[in-house]
C-alpha cells in the first residue's frame, strides 16, 4: 500500500470541482454510449480521478487507442456499485476486507469488469482491466493510476 498515493488521493477527494466542458468532451470522445452511462453513475470524485488517470495515461502512451483510453476512464467503475463515501473507503483501505461491505470494496476491480461485461462493453477494454492484452498498455494503466 503506497501511503503517499493514498494520502494524496484522500486530500484531493475532499474538494472535487465539477468537470468543465472541455473535460466532459474528452470523456465523451473516448467512451461509447453504454460505457458513458456507467461512468456517469460514478461519484464525482471517481469521475475526476478517472479523468486524471486518463490524462496521465495519454501522456505515457499518446498513441494508445480508444479501448485503452476507455480502460483508464473505467478502471474504478466497480466502486459505483458500492455506495460508499470517502470515509468508508478510507476505513476499508486501512482495516482491510473484514466485513462484507469492505470486502466488496477490495474487489471493486472485479465488480467493474462484471458491470462492463453486463453492459456489453468492449472485450478489449475489459481485457486491459483484467491485466491481459498489450503488456505496455497494462503497465501504462497501472503507472497512470498509481502516481
Amino acid at each position: 500500500m503506497n501511503v503517499y498515493h493514498l494520502g494524496k488521493r484522500f486530500l484531493t477527494s475532499l474538494v472535487v470541482r465539477k468537470l468543465n466542458d472541455e473535460e466532459q468532451q474528452l470523456v465523451r470522445s473516448v467512451l461509447l454510449e453504454n460505457e458513458l452511462g456507467l461512468w456517469m453513475k460514478s461519484m464525482k470524485v471517481d469521475q475526476r480521478h478517472s479523468l486524471v488517470v486518463l490524462k496521465r495515461f495519454i501522456a505515457i502512451m499518446p498513441d494508445a487507442g480508444r479501448d485503452a483510453q476507455a480502460a483508464a476512464l473505467l478502471h474504478d467503475i466497480g466502486k459505483s456499485q458500492l455506495q460508499m463515501g470517502i470515509l468508508s473507503r478510507v476505513a476499508a483501505t486501512l482495516i482491510g476486507p473484514r466485513t462484507q461491505r469492505f470486502s466488496q470494496y477490495h474487489r471493486h476491480e472485479q465488480l467493474g469488469i462484471e458491470l462492463l461485461e453486463a453492459a456489453s462493453c468492449s472485450t478489449i477494454t475489459i481485457g486491459y482491466l483484467r491485466g491481459s492484452g498489450d503488456p505496455d498498455v497494462v503497465s501504462a494503466l497501472a503507472i497512470a493510476d498509481n502516481i
